[in-house]
C-alpha cells in the first residue's frame, strides 16, 4: 500500500536504510505506565458501512491508538477486525477523534490506548 509522501523504492545497496516511521514519533507510554489512561473526549461513533448495514452484518474493531500529549491521535494500529469495511470506518473515526491525554504525575503525556468499536444494528 502506498502512503502519500513515502517512497516505496528500496535504498541502493550499501546506503543507510531510512528510519521507520515509528522511530520518528514521540515516545508513547503504555497504558500501564501512566497514572490516568487516555480516554475519548466524546464517544467515538464511526459511520456504519452502508453495504454491511444492508446485509445485516454486525462487527467489532479493536485498535491501539497513539494519543499525543495534546489529545490528538498520532497513529493507530489494527489489532482485530471482523471486516475490512468496519476497519476503514473505524480508522476514519479514530483519525478525527479527540482524547483527554494520559497523565503521569499530573502532567499530560503521549500514550497508547486500546479502543474497541462495536458496530451493532438498531432493533
Amino acid at each position: 500500500m502506498a502512503v502519500a509522501g513515502c517512497s516505496t523504492t528500496s535504498p541502493a545497496p550499501g546506503a543507510p536504510r531510512p528510519a521507520a516511521i515509528e522511530d520518528a514519533t514521540p515516545d508513547y507510554s503504555e497504558e500501564r505506565d501512566v497514572d490516568i489512561p487516555a480516554r475519548p473526549v466524546d464517544p467515538i461513533q464511526p459511520a456504519y458501512p452502508p453495504e454491511l448495514r444492508a446485509l445485516g452484518r454486525e462487527g467489532d474493531v479493536e485498535a491501539r491508538v497513539a494519543v499525543r500529549a495534546d489529545g490528538s491521535v498520532g497513529a493507530s494500529r489494527l489489532v482485530a477486525s471482523s471486516d475490512d469495511a468496519f476497519t476503514a470506518a473505524a480508522r476514519a473515526a479514530l483519525h478525527d477523534a479527540r482524547f483527554h491525554p494520559a497523565r503521569r504525575a499530573g502532567q499530560p503525556v503521549a500514550s497508547w490506548v486500546t479502543v474497541r468499536l462495536r458496530f451493532r444494528l438498531e432493533d
